[in-house]
């Protein structure tokens, strides 16, 4: 087992099976991950997949299954974890293991196809590229890794992000990226055309921000490199609280003042990924979480309400913009509504309709309605 300056371990395995994703976390509470990398008895506990920030760590199986079938696969690996969809997974959880590459560039990325994605997401090849790794290799089948290299994850979803390891990790990217242009130096990144997991009136801020000289940018619209650009480049930004903070976890700290528009009253998400990494950070939190529509994932793809012109003012307040608009967004006709359809018609199905009039309710009423504040309760897990 090694070690880097930042106390960071690495353990080398060879000839280690491993198998694709049916779940890359477990159904059940204590259960074991369905595929991923057979580790020998006694690993360090790292190894594994960290849960609720490193206080739980899920195992995968305990042997290869009987009758699979593994294809040798020569070379040596840096093994990252699962491939998945979510921007904040990728690189707030699973890029974290690739340190690794910096200090040994010849190790090959490897990540574990899971049921529901078999490809490495574009922006991961983005960021490989640009640190100037080799091609990855996507596990989509029983393999047998000659010489996998297994780093300790230099940041763990749920925990702060270290602004040392942020440097350490910045290190590796090209520093022509991060040096500020000067082209836009305010930006807002909100989440009103997305409509999950976001706050009422979101899209109503975008204009105004706008005519306050900020730049409206979308993520998912940009590859990796502009948007590393655009972040590292701004003295001042507005954003949403939500995925799109993890991009400053593969970043050293960045020298702008970031006001942050929470997405329920307790969130805890842009403490952890800006604390240390930006030049000051204000936070405003709604009032409460209205309800949600998802079944899957309730909380993190609800609506909370708040007034949209409190925000402004709040950013008025922190030095962000110079004016407030005059009318708040509630006061003017249909805004709320409208708003409130949208969310709706987003998730679409039978519950939409009553889950609608009770949320216009609530807004107007200025409190939680106790029905859809139920709505908000985590699903029941399979045993």
């Amino acid at each position: 087992m090694k070690a880097t300056g930042l106390g960071l371990r690495s353990v080398t395995f060879r000839d280690l099976p491993v198998l694709p994703y049916v779940r890359w976390r477990p159904a059940a509470p204590g259960g074991r991950l369905e595929g991923g990398p057979v580790f020998p008895p006694g690993v360090p506990e790292w190894v594994h997949m960290p849960l609720r920030g490193g206080s739980l760590w899920a195992r995968g199986p305990e042997a290869p299954p009987a009758g699979v079938a593994f294809a040798p696969l020569p070379g040596r690996f840096a093994l990252a974890g699962p491939a998945v969809a979510h921007f904040g997974h990728m690189l707030g959880e699973f890029l974290h293991r690739l340190w690794l590459l910096r200090e040994d560039p010849s190790l090959t990325p490897a990540f574990v196809a899971t049921a529901r994605l078999r490809a490495i997401p574009t922006y991961v090849a983005d960021w490989l590229r640009l640190i100037g790794a080799r091609a990855p290799v996507l596990l989509a089948a029983p393999t047998r890794l000659a010489e996998a290299v297994v780093g300790e994850p230099g940041r763990l979803l749920g925990r702060e992000s270290s602004a040392a390891y942020g440097r350490f990790l910045g290190e590796m990217l090209p520093p022509d990226l991060l040096r500020p242009t000067g082209e836009a130096p305010r930006l807002a990144i909100l989440r009103g055309h997305l409509q999950t997991g976001r706050c009422v009136g979101e899209a109503w801020l975008e204009p105004f921000l706008a005519r306050e000289g900020y730049r409206i940018l979308r993520p998912e619209a940009l590859d990796l490199a502009a948007q590393i650009a655009a972040v590292a480049g701004a003295e001042r930004i507005v954003m949403s609280e939500g995925s799109a903070m993890h991009l400053l976890d593969v970043l050293p700290p960045i020298r702008a003042v970031v006001a942050v528009l929470a997405r329920g009253p307790g969130s805890t998400l842009a403490g952890h990924c800006l604390t240390g990494k930006v030049a000051r950070m204000a936070l405003f939190r709604p009032r409460f979480m209205i309800g949600s529509l998802d079944p899957a994932h309730p909380r993190s793809n609800a609506i909370a309400f708040l007034e949209p012109r409190d925000f402004l003012a709040f950013l008025a307040a922190e030095g962000f913009i110079r004016h407030v608009p005059p009318r708040g967004f509630l006061e003017e006709p249909g805004l709320l509504e409208a708003d409130l359809a949208a969310y709706a018609a987003h998730w679409g199905g039978p519950a939409a309709g009553p889950f609608l009039a009770r949320a216009i309710a609530s807004c107007r009423a200025g409190r939680q309605d106790p029905a859809l504040r139920a709505s908000l309760a985590p699903p029941a897990r399979g045993p």
